[in-house]
C-alpha cells in the first residue's frame, strides 16, 4: 500500500470535519484493514474488510475505502459499510459522531456526501437525511430524503452558564 497517496487522501477526509480537533492533524495515520491494494501507476488504493482509520481523536470504520488522487494531486474516496462510522472529538470538547450506508469525497469541491441512511451528531444536536452534503471549506450542509421520506433535524438548547 502507498503511504504517498493513502496518508494524505486519509487526513484531508477526516480531519476535515467542521471544528475537528486541532491537534489531530499533526497526529500520525493508522488504516488497518483485512486487505489493501495499491495501484501506484493509476494512484489508487482500495482497502476491503474491517477497515480502519485512526489518527488522533478521530475514528473512522468501513468495509471497502477506494482513493485516488488526480494528476493536479486532488485525492477522492469513496467508502461503504454496514455502516461506515466517522468519530472525532471537537475542539469545543463535544464528540462528532456521523454514520451511513455510503461515503464519496471529492478534494476538488472540498466536498464529502453522506449516502443511505446519513445522519451526523453534535453534542445532542442531529441531522438525519437519506444523503447529507457537507462542503468542508464552507461548512455548510444541506441534508436531503426521497420522495416520501423527511429529513429530521433536533437542535437543543444551549445550556445557560449557571456563573452568569
Amino acid at each position: 500500500m502507498s503511504r504517498l497517496l493513502v496518508l494524505p487522501l486519509f487526513a484531508l477526509l477526516i480531519n476535515s470535519w467542521s471544528y475537528a480537533e486541532t491537534a489531530d492533524r499533526e497526529k500520525p495515520m493508522n488504516i488497518t484493514a483485512d486487505n489493501c491494494v495499491a495501484d501506484q501507476k493509476n494512484s489508487q488504493t482500495v482497502c476491503t474488510g474491517n477497515v480502519i482509520a485512526t489518527q488522533g481523536t478521530m475514528n473512522m470504520r468501513a468495509d471497502k475505502v477506494t482513493m485516488s488522487e488526480d494528476a493536479f494531486g486532488k485525492q477522492y474516496a469513496k467508502g461503504e459499510g454496514r455502516p461506515v462510522r466517522f468519530k472525532q472529538k471537537l475542539d469545543s470538547g463535544e464528540m462528532l459522531d456521523a454514520e451511513s450506508l455510503r461515503f464519496d469525497y471529492d478534494g476538488a469541491k472540498g466536498e464529502m456526501i453522506l449516502i443511505d441512511k446519513a445522519w451526523v451528531k453534535k453534542g445532542q444536536d442531529i441531522v438525519m437525511g437519506d444523503t447529507i452534503n457537507y462542503n468542508l471549506n464552507t461548512e455548510f450542509y444541506q441534508a436531503q430524503s426521497k420522495p416520501g421520506n423527511r429529513v429530521n433535524i433536533t437542535i437543543n438548547p444551549k445550556k445557560k452558564d449557571a456563573t452568569k
